[in-house]
């Protein structure tokens, strides 16, 4: 076989892996990701949940919880400026990402606090810092209700579960029942949600794309089901926050058009100890359009947090 008959073969598998069987491609893609941002997998299992999670780096915990349909590679490209002031641990949540579940799920947010608490009980994290963005923000604000003497700090990007602000451009789709962008079925819902999510989206790599598009339609009605859940069965997150003394940094994009940063405002109103920070030109996932910033904004607030304690 010739060099250039060699080359022409190995051209057309690649061609054919990145059209026709993307999986390989994107777990290759995926580990890249993570491996920039210094992390790797690990599981473990409580009960009937066999958890994946994402960790790396040195220092204080700090336990990041994804959004609605995302999983802990969202935090990948942020924790590359963490993981030098903090041991990351991001758990993919049960019913999305790699974490596999044995039966049914509820996903009311007070019953997805209740596995992540059992989850950082697992873990042996007794006290952590705990971020969460869009439905990750909501539990983690539930979590630190149960818990608080185990969260140092909250670090809230987006949140969700604030009713007390107008709808966004996607829920006032969801709210004419137009569609619920929500719900991916098929690869061109996966780029629309892309469209809603970001002002300047990152490259996501064509098989990576399909892989995530995939996976979630193949998960879509256990999705309605959670995004039912979580919408009409969850306590409101400014009832949740009413009078939390946990310190927070809340992070909002000004041009997210998947949950008003208006939001902001609201729980800064019942949080006594919150601070806001609404970040320009910038859309719902701030962490992967503009992780530096958000990695630098959380580190002061956290140095600062450090310094307000020994001064007292």
């Amino acid at each position: 076989m010739t060099p250039l008959l060699t080359l022409g073969l190995a051209l057309l598998l690649a061609l054919v892996l990145w059209r026709v069987w993307p999986s390989p491609v994107a777990r290759i893609f995926r580990a890249l990701d993570r491996r920039h941002g210094r992390l790797k997998s690990s599981r473990l299992r409580t009960g009937a949940i066999d958890w994946h999670a994402l960790e790396g780096g040195h220092g204080e915990p700090l336990v990041l919880l994804h959004g609605f349909n995302a999983d802990a590679d969202h935090f990948t490209r942020v924790a590359r400026y963490l993981s030098r002031h903090f041991r990351v641990l991001a758990p993919d949540l049960p019913g999305f990402g790699d974490t596999r579940v044995d039966g049914a799920l509820d996903y009311r947010i007070s019953a997805q606090a209740d596995r992540v608490i059992e989850w950082m009980d697992a873990a042996d994290i007794q006290r952590c810092y705990l971020g969460g963005s869009s439905m990750g923000g909501y539990i983690a604000a539930e979590v630190a209700r149960r818990v608080p003497d185990r969260v140092r700090a909250l670090w809230l990007l987006a949140p969700g579960g604030v009713e007390g602000v107008p709808h966004s451009p996607l829920f006032q789709e969801i709210s004419e029942e137009r569609h619920n962008p929500l719900i991916i079925r098929h690869l061109a819902d996966f780029h629309r949600l892309i469209d809603y999510c970001f002002v300047h989206p990152p490259w996501i790599p064509g098989p990576l794309a399909r892989f995530l598009a995939s996976r979630a339609a193949g998960r879509a009605v256990d999705h309605q089901r959670a995004f039912d859940a979580i919408r009409f069965d969850s306590e409101p997150l400014e009832r949740i926050v009413d009078g939390l003394q946990v310190p927070a940094l809340v992070v909002w994009g000004r041009s997210d058009q998947v949950l008003n940063p208006a939001g902001a405002a609201a729980i800064a109103e019942r949080m006594p100890s919150a601070e806001t920070l609404l970040l320009p030109d910038t859309g719902h996932l701030p962490m992967l359009e503009n992780p530096c910033t958000v990695a630098e904004a959380w580190t002061s607030y956290t140095e600062r947090l450090a310094r307000a304690r020994l001064d007292g």
